[in-house]
């Protein structure tokens, strides 16, 4: 079992988390997990599952602002920090948002990275084209997509390069190059084996003065709870876990702190989302589950890492 003794970073601002945060449809968590498990089970999974509907990555991507206010953040936080525009970007996981391609160019990332382990970004030009609809509606110079043939020529036009599969494929990515790195609710699905192969990269390929930020959410993803802490690693981290599209790592706060800084960030915890008691879980988790009390009142938090020195 693993020893949860790493250092904690206290939050600089915490938000008291929302009665219901999610919850999700009005299920019994039990239910959710049995639902899923047996579609994996029989092979409905990945992009067979998105194609009937009952799985939905990047739900909201063509919300204007997903599309555009949320990039924008990220670009003016990692100005703030670095004292400096971000010029180029790699984004973890991003599912349907490497929509957002020609936003991050209009807003002036002249060189994109997107890291999935798999592709579920869309083929179809549309979508892509109302990104830079929608960033020229905000007064941003998103680059003229006509005239592309396919959705390489159009993220060739942005600047933007697709990557798929896990660490090991942030090798084509020059050491010191990326001024910004983002995530948003991926952490914590990374495979606990994968976390420090994925930070180390990450670390290579940050620039001296280039900043890191990240968005996690700790939850059990079966409905804002702590159930996923009952399970053995045996289980949790099975292949049909996995296939129905339900893990997440188990990782706290401190926990994920604690691997950054190993990997040579120093760490600091803008703000968390925590709840005023423990939430809906098992009274005693499972002992490969177990972790400091304070992490299990962390719902969500966010993480801004730069190389350390």
């Amino acid at each position: 079992m693993e020893q949860r003794t790493e250092d904690t970073a206290k939050p600089q601002r915490i938000v008291p988390a929302p009665a219901g945060l999610a919850r999700g449809a009005p299920v019994p968590w039990w239910a959710k997990l049995g639902l899923k498990l047996g579609l994996a089970a029989i092979g409905v999974h990945g992009a067979r599952a998105r194609a009937f509907g009952l799985a939905r990555p990047s739900f909201d991507a063509t919300a204007p602002a997903k599309l555009v206010g949320t990039p924008a953040g990220w670009m003016q936080r990692a100005e703030a920090v670095m004292g400096r525009r971000p010029r180029t970007v790699l984004e973890i996981g991003p599912g349907a948002m490497v929509v957002r391609a020609p936003v991050l160019a209009g807003l002036g990332a002249r060189r994109i990275w997107y890291v999935d382990p798999a592709d579920s970004a869309p083929t179809a030009l549309a979508p892509y084209r109302a990104a830079a609809a929608a960033a020229r509606a905000q007064g941003l110079p998103a680059p003229d997509l006509a005239g592309s043939a396919d959705r390489g020529a159009l993220l060739a036009r942005c600047g933007a390069t697709l990557l798929i599969g896990g660490p090991a494929a942030l090798a084509s990515i020059p050491d010191g190059t990326i001024d910004m790195v983002v995530s948003e609710a991926v952490l914590e699905h990374v495979r606990r084996e994968d976390i420090a192969p994925l930070l180390q990269q990450l670390r290579r390929v940050t620039a001296p003065d280039g900043v890191g930020l990240h968005f996690i959410d700790f939850q059990d993803h079966l409905g804002g709870g702590l159930q996923h802490l009952r399970f053995s690693d045996a289980f949790w981290a099975s292949p049909l876990v996995g296939r129905a599209g339900v893990y997440v790592n188990r990782l706290g706060l401190s926990a994920m702190v604690g691997r950054f800084r190993r990997a040579g960030f120093a760490v600091t915890v803008p703000e968390a989302v925590v709840w005023q008691k423990r939430p809906t879980g098992p009274a005693k988790p499972h002992p490969e589950a177990m972790r400091p009390a304070a992490d299990d009142l962390v719902a969500r938090a966010a993480i801004e890492v730069r190389p350390g020195r």
